[in-house]
């Protein structure tokens, strides 16, 4: 329910953006259109069409100001219907000339009716088929009404009706230039065309409303995955989620952080639950961005660690740098200010290996995870800066890949991990050795 709410939210604002083009282009066609008039017709009929025409343009507007109300949809239908009916009436009550009695039939040999067309293409504008099936029904109406008015004023009607078996030029040119020839079945041929237009324009708003759709569909989709990862994951990992509804399992190199608040229990013992929370959001809203601009990716948060990943399942070059830097940027964060005013102090343990991710769970609920031995060594780390009183511990395989020297990490040596066969070389970046 909440899906289709945001997607037909999406297709009328939409529809509001389209009819406010179509309002403003309108307005744009019709002045050089009564201009044209203006200049290629004689006094005073050139005055009145252009007046007219003119008048339509100003009432177009009108509509603008009802935008976003309750009468916007009416207003959209009685706009196209009134710029028929102006076009039907100079159809059938406007002179092509004011210097004698031309006989209105003749209107038909002028690209008046052509306007039908361009009043249709307008309304596809607001991307709502029934109102392209609405303005067309109108114009047909509008053409079969004014070819009625006008008929209904002749004494004599003159059509192809009239002609002869194989007419010879003479028999041809007497009824197709007599003064009451009115062509019947070319003003048919007429709403036969703009029917089937209709039809076609309507189809191809159909198909654009499909699109608006589709784009809707995968903003929503985008936004649960959003909500899936957190706030500040990249675009790109949403994109490939867009895409594929999961994150492919990958296997590939990568570094990972794990990051911890020394003595946050013992803290949250004199805070009430609200302090806590907004304590924690405080904290990992810096941290996160700071994971962001390195290229780094906030993985997940597990009470108050979080776990980053650089390479993982976003490609970077230089990852074991970039989350080094990272590292840094979060022990000078939570040394240089207070969070919600109490000062923290970070431990972290950042590990470089092989990480397996991918996105596990059941089909109404998914998480994106990591496993294998590195993420169980960062971890690992993080917890051994207790014992060393250190505040981050790299393991060697970082140290090397990051490119760093002595000078920029202290040795500490290769330690036992738990979980482990082997030893890790093991490097501090924070802090003091007790134990050199």
């Amino acid at each position: 329910m909440t899906e289709a709410f945001g997607v037909d939210a999406s297709l009328a604002e939409a529809e509001r953006k389209g009819f406010r083009l179509g309002m403003v282009g309108r307005t744009f066609v019709l002045v050089p259109i009564a201009l044209f008039y203006l200049v290629s017709n004689r006094y005073p009929i050139n005055i009145y069409i252009a007046a007219l025409i003119m008048a339509a343009a100003l009432v177009g507007l009108a509509p603008l100001a009802l935008v976003s109300s309750r009468y916007e949809r009416i207003a959209r239908y009685a706009l196209f219907a009134f710029d028929v009916a102006v076009l039907s009436a100079l159809l059938a009550l406007a002179p092509l000339s004011s210097g004698g009695d031309i006989p209105q039939n003749m209107v038909f040999i002028s690209s008046r009716g052509e306007y039908y067309f361009v009043v249709v293409a307008v309304s596809a504008l607001a991307l709502s088929p029934a109102l392209v099936l609405w303005t067309g029904l109108c114009s047909v109406v509008g053409l079969a009404g004014a070819t009625a008015w006008i008929m209904a004023g002749m004494d004599r009607i003159v059509s192809f009706r009239d002609l002869p078996a194989s007419p010879s030029r003479e028999a041809f040119l007497s009824v197709v230039l007599d003064a009451d020839f009115i062509a019947i079945s070319s003003r048919i041929s007429e709403g036969v065309k703009l029917v089937l237009v209709t039809g076609i324009v309507a189809l191809a708003v159909h198909r654009a409303r499909a699109v608006v759709w589709a784009h809707a569909v995968v903003e929503l989709k985008r936004s649960r995955i959003q909500q899936l990862f957190g706030r500040y994951v990249p675009a790109q990992v949403a994109e490939q989620l867009v895409n594929s509804e999961q994150l492919a399992p990958q296997t590939r190199e990568a570094s990972l952080i794990f990051a911890d608040l020394e003595g946050f229990t013992r803290l949250s013992e004199s805070l009430t639950p609200s302090q806590i929370i907004g304590l924690l959001n405080s904290f990992f809203s810096e941290a996160a961005a700071i994971v962001d601009k390195h290229g780094g990716v906030v993985v997940n948060y597990i009470g108050d660690a979080l776990i980053a990943a650089f390479n993982s399942p976003l490609p970077v070059e230089n990852y074991s740098a970039r989350a080094v830097s990272t590292a840094r940027d979060l022990l000078s964060l939570v040394s240089s200010r207070e969070f919600e005013g109490h000062r923290l102090r970070l431990r972290i343990g950042v590990a470089t290996g092989s990480v397996a991710a991918g996105t596990v769970g059941s089909a109404e609920r998914q998480s994106y995870t990591l496993y294998g031995d590195t993420v169980n060594v960062a971890q690992r780390l993080e917890r051994m800066n207790k014992d060393f009183n250190t505040d981050c511990m790299i393991c060697g395989k970082t140290f090397e890949s990051a490119r760093l020297s002595a000078a920029d990490a202290q040795s500490i040596g290769a330690l036992s991990v738990a979980g482990r066969d082997r030893a890790v070389e093991a490097f501090s970046i924070g802090g003091r050795l007790t134990n050199p």
